[in-house]
């Protein structure tokens, strides 16, 4: 390396490896060509149409490129670059890499196709740019993506866009895509909405750099203001979580759009980039909890970006709907209603105030929607009023405003009427119109998008989660614990009695009950129990007990004898491998409800809690909400009062509040023991049986680490 690379390398010190990448000050074209049409040329000539940093095309035998002076190997350059562009063959790019990292440039974009993504031969050419990253610490986007650009940097170092298309303006918003071309497509259509799309990365293939770790360094970018992420695979899940808390922190919305949901779409991701996707359930209870938005669909990540980047935020839920079109204003108010808004009406006061801005007669209503009829198109003054006054209303927190594309002046009073207040403004109109997108002002052409992205503005302004820090670990609890598992002798499996001992030690209500050797210490057990019990075989080999006859429910004192000799008579002839651990003894916990809670591991996310609709409907109504540990109270009772849309706890027969603090110390419960004990696989407690102000669980299935799946799941 030549002294003057060993200097420029000394004063990139200070500048981490994912800067050099996305905002160099220096670039290499490894590929570059004349010949405009290539994939070099397009590449080049974007290049040089906004960086003002020096630019280096690399080309064996050209002198210069589109007027540029050009090198003939990397060796020859007379500085350590920042970044390379990387546009040859698969079968070169390595060395290429490889050569990269020896000049000591800081990160490589591939784009490059002919990796994991066509099989074998490419899935090793792409572990042979993993090892050339990890050996030489050079950060690598792809191979197979389409670039990126950093308006704010002026790097356009992507084919996304054609050199004689116009450059995206350096607004506010980042696009973060795993894939390419639907990146391209994704950042288009934002740049036709009005988004100011400042940063575009397409990930591909993700061989050293993906999206999570993309969207960290992003969310501390000072210019971005609102993330849109769109994904087929999360890879480095706790990166992404850590990104979301820090967003949450920052105030930056994050919008995620998932590709791959359902199990035909997630093998054609796997053919595409090569990767395998994880739970999308899961990954939207994540989401949720960690403050993400989710879209549904593209317009609509587009649509929430649009509002998001204006930066206003609500201080509350009351919407101020403005229409000549009394048509419009129902819809409006239904869908306001649909996303948690309220429609108020205005207070007399100010309805006359309103009506007295309005030319006379005046034929319209101002009670909220405010339908001023399609007089006020032309009246300018009347518009610009009744905006001044919504703008400054202490009854309204959020405005929606409808109109057609060809009232420029209506509209130009829509937008100065947006620009003079805080609260945020959506408009509604019949077609695009550019003097609404320049201005920044959210403009939609279908009612439910005008109202929506405002309800997500209110979530991410008024129910933004807090972010929890785990709480410390009982040493002498997991101590206990552990011992336990030892007792166990390789068992996998844990016995319903051992597995309440673990629940009790997690404040887990569970049953009251003994185990004993012998039909007739049952019986002296039920007396001592009192009530109706019910007596189940215990053994690590009877996973299922009523499959024969392992069960009896419903006994009282005196009737347990005989019942249990019959029990252990049945098990013989059904099950007469089996081996008797002893007779659990068991109080008959009334209910009312039935819940299931319960812990699974997610190959993304790792140990979540699960609640949901419990007993026999557990598989017929398929409710459950989700937690990742660590969570507080708050977050749980949210989650337990979410069930079946809220009727859980609002409906007449619901849960009562002692019922829920029950259920939430069950569900926390589980959330400490599976950051304590990460050896527990698989947590069952079905059915937590609630009634009378408890929550109590009545039974527990808990199955540890590498238990062979006897379909005990």
């Amino acid at each position: 390396m030549s002294a003057s690379q060993i200097q420029n390398d000394a004063s990139q010190g200070d500048r981490s490896a994912m800067d050099r990448l996305l905002s160099p000050r220096s670039i290499a074209l490894i590929g570059a060509s004349n010949t405009a049409h290539r994939i070099g040329g397009l590449l080049f000539a974007n290049l040089k149409r906004a960086f003002d940093g020096a630019l280096y095309p690399i080309h064996p035998s050209e002198p210069e490129i589109m007027g540029v002076k050009a090198y003939a190997a990397l060796s020859d350059l007379p500085e350590a670059v920042d970044m390379a562009v990387v546009a040859v063959a698969a079968h070169m790019v390595p060395d290429m890499v490889e050569a990269a990292a020896a000049a000591g440039i800081g990160g490589a974009v591939v784009v490059t196709s002919g990796f994991a993504e066509v099989g074998d031969e490419g899935a090793a050419l792409q572990e042979r740019l993993a090892d050339i990253a990890a050996r030489t610490g050079i950060r690598i986007i792809g191979p197979n993506c389409i670039g990126y650009f950093n308006m704010h940097g002026g790097v356009m170092a992507n084919f996304a866009i054609t050199p004689d298309s116009p450059l995206p303006k350096a607004g506010g918003t980042a696009l973060v895509s795993q894939s390419g071309g639907f990146g391209s497509y994704i950042s288009l259509m934002a740049m036709r909405a009005g988004l100011g799309v400042g940063w575009f990365v397409s990930t591909g293939n993700e061989v050293n750099c993906n999206v999570s770790m993309v969207c960290r360094h992003l969310i501390e970018r000072p210019e971005v203001k609102v993330l849109l992420v769109c994904i087929e695979t999360l890879r480095d899940p706790d990166i992404f979580i850590e990104t979301a808390e820090r967003a949450l922190e920052l105030d930056k919305p994050i919008v995620l759009l998932k590709a791959g949901r359902s199990e035909e779409a997630a093998r054609a991701a796997m053919s595409h980039t090569g990767s395998i996707t994880g739970s999308a359930d899961v990954l939207y209870a994540v989401c949720a909890q960690y403050g993400v938005h989710i879209a549904e669909t593209m317009q609509e990540m587009l649509d929430l970006g649009l509002m998001f980047e204006t930066g206003k935020r609500a201080k509350g839920r009351r919407l101020a709907v403005l229409t000549t079109s009394g048509g419009a204003g129902v819809l409006l108010t239904d869908e306001a209603d649909q996303v948690g808004l309220t429609v108020p009406e205005l207070p007399a006061e100010e309805q006359a105030q309103l009506e007295a801005v309005m030319p006379q007669p005046f034929f319209g209503s101002m009670a909220n929607p405010l339908d001023t009829t399609a007089q006020i198109v032309a009246h300018q003054h009347a518009a610009v009023g009744i905006m001044e006054h919504l703008g400054k209303s202490p009854s309204v927190d959020l405005i929606t405003c409808v109109t057609w594309d060809h009232t420029l002046e209506f509209i130009q009073a829509l937008i100065d009427g947006d620009k003079g207040t805080d609260k945020p403004v959506s408009i509604l109109c019949t077609g695009l119109v550019d003097k609404v997108s320049e201005a920044g002002t959210p403009l939609y052409l279908d009612p439910s998008r005008a109202v929506r992205p405002l309800g997500a503005l209110v979530r991410q302004s008024l129910d933004k989660p807090s972010v929890v820090r785990a709480p410390a670990k009982d040493e002498a609890r997991i101590a206990r614990m552990r011992a336990l598992f030892e007792s166990m002798g390789g068992r996998k499996v844990l016995m319903e009695h051992e597995g309440k001992q673990l629940f009790a030690e997690y404040g887990i209500p569970v049953t009251r009950e003994k185990l004993v050797a012998t039909p007739e210490e049952a019986d002296a057990a039920a007396a001592e129990i009192g009530g109706k019990v019910a007596i189940k075989y215990m053994s690590p080999e009877l996973m299922h007990k009523s499959d024969v006859g392992g069960l009896r429910l419903g006994l009282e004192a005196g009737a347990v004898k005989a019942e249990a000799e019959a029990m252990l008579q049945d098990v013989a002839r059904g099950a007469p491998h089996v081996e008797l651990s002893g007779i659990l003894v068991q109080e008959m916990v009334p209910a009312r409800m039935e819940l299931t809670c319960g812990i699974k591991r997610d190959l993304s996310f790792g140990p979540i809690v699960v609640v949901g609709m419990g007993g026999v409907l557990v598989e017929v109504l398929a409710e459950v909400a989700m937690l990742r540990p660590p969570f507080d109270a708050d977050m749980a009772r949210k989650v337990v009062a979410s069930l079946c849309d809220g009727r859980i706890t609002s409906a007449r027969r619901g849960l009562e509040p002692a019922e829920i603090d029950a259920v939430v110390a069950t569900v926390l419960g589980l959330g400490q023991m599976a950051l304590e004990l990460p050896e527990i696989s698989e947590v069952d407690v079905n059915p937590v049986r609630v009634a009378n102000g408890r929550a109590v669980a009545a039974d527990a299935l808990v199955i540890l680490e590498g238990a062979e799946d006897n379909g005990h799941h």
